[in-house]
């Protein structure tokens, strides 16, 4: 991992050596390695870059950022893992080389492919390329967004950077609120082109930007969206082909120069992820370590129906199937969401969205580093991917009049236990029945729909909903009920994959607060595009959802977690600290209640009143309302606060 940053002067200026050193002085904590700014000799046209790096994998060591092609026409920054080594030596004639950096692959790729050369890396990267031939500046960021690259752009200038407050070290750029951004966060349908400041913008993933003293463009170059559809002859062969492409993914993530690291649950996406992992890595004398958080030791609280608090006993039986798998549960030791919130918000540029889960997230990022793991493993998008339900998939075999299968899998599910009847209504009735009717019907009960601020547990005041627009918004975005509730099986996981596209900044900034690297083999396009291209058969069958993952790790996890119907509850602990609190959150009440612009963004007196009426005993029943709504809107006004005390 690395910090870059570039700077063009779209005019006649002089050689932008000072902005480029801002910003690298603003990226410190992005690298323990090597610190180069490049400069064009003659200023014209006038543009500079710089990296800091930071050493994760072997042939990080042999990093010289920027990188000049041998033609000096083409110079290069990179904060990039690239998982296709091999494949890019053979084309491009690299030969193997071990003391070849990633950067040097991308530089090559670019050489011979230009602007298509994204499109055959694999991996995690954002990267930015002076092309002379061209006099155009070319930022880039992968497929699935892993590394994230902010811009600023005026009429005389680019400036581009790893994180916001690079940016904000020039003097041009002004921070501004962008209350756009305050209004789409708070009810969860931002955009993946913008940021809290106004005039800051992040490049979105699969996307690329050319900038040149004339224009400046951007395109996607790649989309979740299957193209084809994979067809093969058996439940075996897709079985085979899935381990082959996830083992791919799985593999190309344990490249690190230290030990490797893993956040696991006892669900399915993680425990797979750690499953194949260990296998690898046992392989290679080398041990894997699991962090699990659970509540502490004797919690005797609820979780929701469907929900278990504590999922270390099936960690643990994980652990006990993969001999070099060590397991480390870490337990509440007294922090609160709001003990380092300043710090993120200074890194980060932006609030934290269920902040409930920071002490634990915090609590093993500290651990990792201290044991000086510099790769931590995750399946957060497992559910999109590897380990798609297949339940959206009954509504497509009623639309093409497939009523046999849909027959035998309602059939089955009732065997198992379930509510065929549920099923049918959530699944294939109401998606299908026209909107007009739905709304009709929904007239004749006498119900209104509920706003989008009750539906997504939000503190925000319903006139600033309404001043931006956010249910016509939520349409727009696909993000509204109905749309939801309608979506294909492809059209909801393609959502699910893209939904609020600032999510990878978290993990991102995380690598520059505790050096510690975060890879999800579940977001790797390779395994993106297999999951989502064969048939969903494959993820619903004999009423068995998730049909693929289990058999697919029948043999290589516990019988207990395989077919687990349950799912973990992420901090369910929640109110036995949330308490401690009150008197915090109060305080922090009475001075969001002196802030204009808090006060036009949330809903203060309805906050108010969740304190006022704080129960006896938090459970289950009061999690919207506290652990959510009230919790996520306090970060928000705090953020708020934080950025008109800093700017001021």
């Amino acid at each position: 991992m690395s910090g870059i940053c570039g700077f063009l002067y779209r005019d006649d200026r002089p050689v932008p050596r000072e902005p480029v050193q801002r910003m690298l002085d603003a990226l410190t904590s992005w690298g323990d390695g090597p610190t180069e700014a490049w400069v064009a000799e003659s200023g014209d046209p006038p543009v500079g870059l710089g990296c800091r790096v930071m050493r994760v994998t072997p042939e990080d060591m042999f990093e010289r950022q920027p990188l000049r092609s041998r033609d000096g026409q083409l110079v290069l920054v990179a904060d990039a893992r690239i998982d296709n080594r091999a494949e890019l030596a053979s084309a491009l004639g690299l030969g193997q080389c071990a003391e070849l950096p990633d950067s040097a692959y991308i530089l090559a790729a670019y050489e011979a492919w230009g602007d298509t050369a994204p499109e055959r890396l694999l991996g995690d990267f954002a990267f930015a390329v002076w092309d002379a031939r061209r006099r155009a500046l070319i930022c880039v960021r992968d497929h699935m967004g892993q590394r994230v690259l902010f811009y600023h752009a005026i009429p005389t200038a680019l400036a581009v950077a790893s994180s916001i407050p690079a940016l904000l070290a020039l003097p041009h750029v002004v921070p501004r609120l962008n209350e756009q951004k305050v209004a789409e966060s708070l009810v969860s349908i931002q955009e993946a082109g913008t940021t809290f400041y106004q005039d800051v913008r992040r490049l979105p993933p699969g996307h690329l930007l050319v900038a040149t003293a004339d224009s400046l463009v951007t395109h996607q170059y790649w989309s979740p969206e299957p193209t084809t559809r994979i067809v093969l002859g058996s439940d075996r062969e897709y079985e085979e082909a899935f381990l082959d492409v996830f083992g791919a993914a799985v593999g190309a993530r344990l490249r690190s120069s230290g030990p490797v690291g893993i956040m696991l649950s006892g669900g399915l996406d993680s425990s797979a992820v750690a499953a194949v992992a260990a296998k690898q890595l046992r392989a290679r004398g080398r041990r894997l370590t699991a962090f699990h958080a659970a509540p502490r030791l004797g919690f005797q609280g609820k979780a929701q129906s469907g929900w278990i608090p504590d999922e270390s006993d099936d960690v643990h039986a994980i652990a006990a199937v993969h001999e070099n798998l060590d397991v480390t549960v870490c337990r509440p030791d007294g922090r609160t969401p709001l003990d380092q919130i300043e710090a993120h918000f200074a890194l980060l540029g932006a609030p934290i969205r269920n902040a409930s889960n920071l002490p634990w997230v915090e609590a093993i990022q500290e651990q990792a580093r201290d044991r000086g793991i510099r790769v931590l493993l995750n399946g957060q998008k497992g559910n999109a991917t590897i380990s798609f339900s297949g339940l959206r998939t009954l509504r497509e075999a009623a639309a093409r009049l497939r009523w046999g299968q849909l027959y035998r899998e309602l059939r089955a599910a009732a065997a198992r236990g379930k509510r065929p009847v549920e099923m049918l209504k959530h699944q294939v009735v109401l998606p299908l029945v026209p909107p007009a009717l739905l709304k009709g019907y929904s007239r004749l009960r006498g119900s209104r729909p509920e706003p989008i601020w009750t539906r997504m547990c939000s503190g925000i005041n319903p006139a600033f909903a309404a001043e931006w627009k956010l249910e016509e918004l939520a349409r727009e975005r696909g993000r509204d009920p109905m749309t939801y509730m309608r979506a294909s099986a492809t059209e909801y996981r393609v959502q699910v994959l893209t939904a609020t596209g600032d999510g990878p900044d978290i993990p991102h900034t995380f690598r520059a607060r505790y050096g510690v690297e975060g890879r999800d083999p579940t977001v790797d396009v390779r395994v993106v595009e297999f999951c989502l291209a064969i048939p969903g058969s494959q993820y619903l069958r004999d009423g068995r959802d998730r049909w693929l993952i289990r058999r697919a790790m029948a043999s290589r996890l516990p019988e207990r977690v395989v077919h687990r119907t349950t799912r973990g509850a992420q901090s369910a602990d929640w109110s036995e600290w949330f308490g401690t609190m009150r008197g915090e959150i109060e305080a922090e009440l009475g001075r969001l209640e002196r802030s204009d612009t808090a006060q036009r963004c949330l809903d203060l007196p309805r906050l108010r009143g969740l304190v006022d009426r704080w129960p006896g005993a938090l459970g289950p029943e009061h999690q919207a309302d506290y652990a959510l709504t009230l919790l996520n809107a306090i970060v928000m006004g705090r953020f708020i606060r934080w950025f008109e005390e800093r700017y001021a």
